[in-house]
Parts: structure tokens; C-alpha cells; sequence
């Protein structure tokens, strides 16, 4: 016959099973936490990976957009030198011309000058031998 010393040890007996059936229900939602957890974490790490291999793609097509633009910048620039250096030759030309005409054009206008003294000094004979006289 079970006395109140056996029926408290019972009741003891049953807490400590309750409490270790709580105890496992706690661990199975812990493990099962711990599993979603790193279900999320790797699917972060993926998501993280492919938005970092995204933005990476993303920066290597600039770079390539960028260096296709410095060489046609670069191309540009030595055909502008190349024209520049041709420019420079048709202006000395046209600079020794302008030059030489304001040469000839100096000499042209002090030949008229020592002519007109001329003229002007002889002026009375020139105007007797026209007249005839």
C-alpha cells in the first residue's frame, strides 16, 4: 500500500518527467531555432555573394566603358596634335607671306615716295618738256 512518502516521491518522480519533457520540447524548438537560423544565414551569405558579384560586374563594365573612352580620348587628342602641327606649318606660311608683303609693301610705298619727291623736285622741268616748251 502506497504510503504519503510514496506518493510524494511520485509526485516527484512526475515533476522531474514533466520538467524533462519541457526541457527536451525547449531543446527541439532551440536546435530547430538554430538550424532556421542557419538557414538564413547561409541564404544572406548567398544573397550577399551575389550582390557583391552584381556589383562587381557592374563596376568592371564602367571600368571597361571608361577605358574604351580614354582611348578614344586619347586617339583624338594625337590626331588633334597631328592636325595641330599642320596648322602650325600653314601659318608660318602665311605668316612669311604677310611678312613678305608688308615687305614689298614698304618698298613699294618708299619707291612711291622717293617718285613723288622726285616729281615734286623736278616738278617746273617735267611740266616745260610735256608743255613743249
Amino acid at each position: 500500500m502506497p504510503g504519503p512518502s510514496n506518493r510524494s516521491l511520485e509526485m516527484m518522480i512526475g515533476g522531474l518527467l514533466e520538467a524533462t519533457q519541457n526541457m527536451q520540447r525547449d531543446i527541439t524548438e532551440i536546435r530547430r531555432d538554430i538550424k532556421d537560423s542557419d538557414s538564413r544565414a547561409a541564404l544572406s551569405y548567398e544573397q550577399s555573394e551575389q550582390r557583391a558579384a552584381a556589383s562587381r560586374a557592374k563596376m568592371y563594365q564602367k571600368t571597361d566603358e571608361l577605358v574604351e573612352r580614354v582611348s578614344a580620348t586619347e586617339s583624338a587628342v594625337s590626331k588633334l596634335n597631328a592636325d595641330m602641327t599642320s596648322v602650325k606649318e600653314v601659318t608660318a606660311e602665311v605668316t612669311r607671306w604677310k611678312l613678305m608683303g608688308l615687305g614689298a609693301l614698304g618698298v613699294t610705298g618708299m619707291a612711291a615716295a622717293a617718285l613723288a619727291s622726285l616729281v615734286t623736285a623736278y616738278w617746273h622741268d617735267i611740266w616745260r618738256v610735256l608743255r613743249g616748251g
